[in-house]
């Protein structure tokens, strides 16, 4: 049988395998920002400021998440992605393709790496 020994110094905190995913989430959450601005759509009111508001809550969670150890800030940067993601149906502007594509593309993302990091943070404490 194989003896196997773990180094103390290679166990690290699930929120320092997370960080990663915190600066990915605060990018992500500047661009939903801005993406009125980038993609021209400054002119669709209820589509800028859902951007503009989602965006700076996505941001501002994963900036606090580096400060703090615990996970559940991932759980809401999940569940504001989604939002964002399916907000062009919810909020009536689905048809306008560029909004549409902005909204879900970044919400999405935004959701894949909060879930990738909920995922890392409880498969490394089991």
């Amino acid at each position: 049988m194989a003896h196997v020994t773990h180094n103390q110094h290679d166990i690290r905190h699930p929120h320092e395998i997370r960080r990663w995913q915190d600066w990915t989430n605060m990018a992500l959450g500047i661009l939903a920002a801005i993406s009125p601005w980038l993609f021209g759509f400054t002119g669709f009111e209820g589509a800028t400021l859902n951007a503009v508001i989602i965006g700076f809550l996505v941001f501002a969670l994963s900036a606090l998440a580096l400060t703090l150890l615990d996970s559940w800030e991932a759980y809401i940067n999940a569940q504001l992605g989604a939002w964002l993601a399916l907000s062009p149906w919810l909020l009536a502007f689905s048809h306008y393709d560029m909004i549409k594509f902005v909204h879900l593309s970044i919400g999405a993302l935004i959701v894949a790496v909060a879930v990738l990091g909920i995922w890392q943070g409880q498969h490394r404490q089991a």
